[in-house]
């Protein structure tokens, strides 16, 4: 008797899940009757509880110990187009795999970051997902070391190795944005590119720089520009090329929030795209097919990202055996429209 009393007390619901072929999230789900679960997988957990002998009282005493159901999103802003494909990825497949999500927006600020993260720590959330400032290691690690499974997405914290990545082919699509420039003739061209702490910025201003060097064309510090990822940012950026004594013939923005912006800075000075200034964009937003004439962008599968850091964040927490650290990189494609022309001359 003894015996099977510690047999019983040494049950979890990880076990339960393991047994069910479940996640640990659908397993607390089928047993406190919260949130959704098919019908297959409720019958896969009663029988997994009736096998292994899982009691009312172990999962009330078990419950209050383990994770929740709760994944927090960390982006940088819900109002550009690029964070909401990535959150309606995130939102959309949470619900079919039965995860609540709690959105936080950080502004670029680090230490928002710190503060989110704090709470979603004090949450008890079972996993993030998050597109990171690039700062805050020790937050991170700290996070991983409570136990919280971390996926990001976007972006890298550097020196941060213990978390899986999701990716886009930074360098690939900067890269491929500035050989249809040089294809076209273009020798001067400005980038406006985010912070070099980020993965984004660094890449995309590596692969500019790539590209330069491959076709032996000087670069010129006073054509690249490395501002903040917000687009009022971008305005005095891209001021500051238009106006110089020798004007780029071309410039590339690495995200839309800058493209935004230096579109604006354009348009007002009365220069026209493409005849006085070829202009490409990395990332793919809906506007960017809409305005006249439609700009020529470095498409990048954002919903994906969103999709498969949450579908990691369930593999992970669904997956009991060892194992090691996963980096994910998508590609990216270059969509021409029509805002790239040959030089004016």
């Amino acid at each position: 008797m003894t015996d099977e009393i510690n047999k019983q007390k040494m049950i979890t619901i990880k076990d339960v899940a393991v047994e069910a072929g479940v996640s640990i999230a659908t397993a607390s789900r089928v047993l406190s009757a919260k949130g959704y679960s098919s019908e297959d997988s409720r019958q896969r957990v009663f029988r997994a509880v009736k096998k292994l002998g899982y009691t009312p009282n172990d999962l009330a005493r078990k419950l209050k110990q383990t994770r929740t159901d709760t994944v927090g999103l960390v982006i940088t802003d819900i109002i550009n187009p690029f964070y909401s494909f990535l959150a309606n990825g995130v939102l959309d497949y949470a619900r079919k795999l039965g995860y609540h999500v709690i959105v936080c927006a950080t502004d670029e600020d680090p230490l928002l970051e710190r503060e989110y993260l704090d709470v979603l720590m004090k949450q008890r959330a079972a996993g993030v997902i998050a597109v990171p400032t690039g700062e805050n290691i020790d937050y991170w690690q700290k996070a991983i070391k409570m136990g919280m499974k971390i996926v990001l997405v976007d972006r890298e914290v550097p020196g941060l190795n213990e978390n899986d990545v999701i990716l886009v082919d930074n360098v690939q699509g900067s890269s491929a944005a500035i050989e249809y420039l040089v294809s076209l003739g273009h020798r001067r061209i400005g980038i406006i590119t985010g912070p070099t702490t980020t993965t984004t910025g660094r890449e995309r201003l590596e692969g500019y720089l790539n590209t330069l060097n491959k076709h032996q064309i000087p670069i010129s510090d006073e054509l690249i520009k490395v501002v903040s990822f917000k687009g009022e940012s971008g305005i005095d950026a891209a001021k500051s090329l238009i106006e110089l004594p020798e004007r780029p013939t071309a410039i590339f923005a690495a995200n839309n929030a800058l493209a935004e912006a230096a579109i604006r800075v354009i348009r007002d000075s009365k220069l026209r795209i493409p005849t006085d200034l070829s202009f490409i964009i990395f990332d793919d937003v809906p506007w960017t097919s809409l305005i006249n004439p439609a700009i020529t962008a470095v498409y990048q599968p954002t919903y994906e990202l969103g999709r498969l850091g949450i579908e990691q964040i369930d593999r992970i927490l669904s997956d009991n055996t060892p194992r090691s650290r996963q980096k994910i990189v998508l590609a990216t494609e270059l969509i021409i429209r029509e805002s790239c022309s040959l030089p004016y001359s």
